[in-house]
């Protein structure tokens, strides 16, 4: 059951990353890229945000650009001369057609960007979240040691509902890489908070899945 609210969760994301570029332009999204380096810089100052720029520019340039990704893509692009053309012979349904092919291709780009500047924001985050989930972890360890000890009772129910909220909650930081709209640097660290706790109730109540 776990495996399958995974997957699900999964085919959505890959639907939404899909679905964006259709009601979003590539102007909102570089305009969101601009507001969030703003919030950036404001968590993290100017010298960090713009290694953190330089850093995505980097990886984007490296996996679109020099690898000839993007070039291949320009292949998809409608000209102004064929959108003419295709105006002329089929009428003004082919050129709306060819632009949201284009504006697709340019905010699907734009987005990418986006995608990798905040993934680059998450690994900055890793060193300070990683300790506090591990900590999680350890949290859930003893309190189930002190049910075993003292009989307490383990809480099939509880288990259930923080193995659910935890699949929801795993899936948080793929929506917030794929989220139109400019997000604060401190969603990482509100998230690491909030699945502290599905992680110290369903290993604290994992009567039989675990070891004692």
């Amino acid at each position: 059951m776990f495996f399958k609210h995974v997957f699900l969760w999964v085919a959505i994301c890959f639907a939404l990353m899909l679905a964006i570029p259709i009601v979003s332009s590539p102007q909102a999204m570089w305009e969101n890229a601009r507001t969030e380096l703003g919030l950036i810089e404001s968590a993290f100052g100017t010298s960090d945000t713009v290694g953190l720029a330089r850093s995505a520019t980097e990886t984007y340039n490296a996996l679109f650009i020099d690898t000839g990704l993007i070039q291949k893509t320009r292949g998809a692009y409608v000209t102004r001369e064929e959108q003419e053309l295709g105006e002329a012979m089929v009428g003004g349904a082919s050129r709306a057609v060819t632009g949201l092919t284009n504006n697709y291709l340019d905010t699907f780009a734009a987005l990418t960007y986006v995608m990798i500047l905040r993934v680059m924001i998450f690994v900055s985050w890793l060193p300070f979240i990683l300790p506090f989930l591990l900590a999680a972890v350890g949290e859930g360890v003893t309190r189930r040691k002190i049910k075993f000890v003292t009989f307490g009772q383990y809480g099939a129910a509880l288990y259930a509902g923080a193995m659910h909220m935890s699949v929801l909650i795993m899936m948080l930081p793929v929506l917030y890489l794929m989220a139109p709209m400019p997000m604060t640097p401190f969603f990482i660290p509100f998230w690491a908070l909030i699945a502290a706790i599905p992680i110290i109730i369903s290993i604290a109540n994992a009567s039989q899945i675990l070891p004692r």
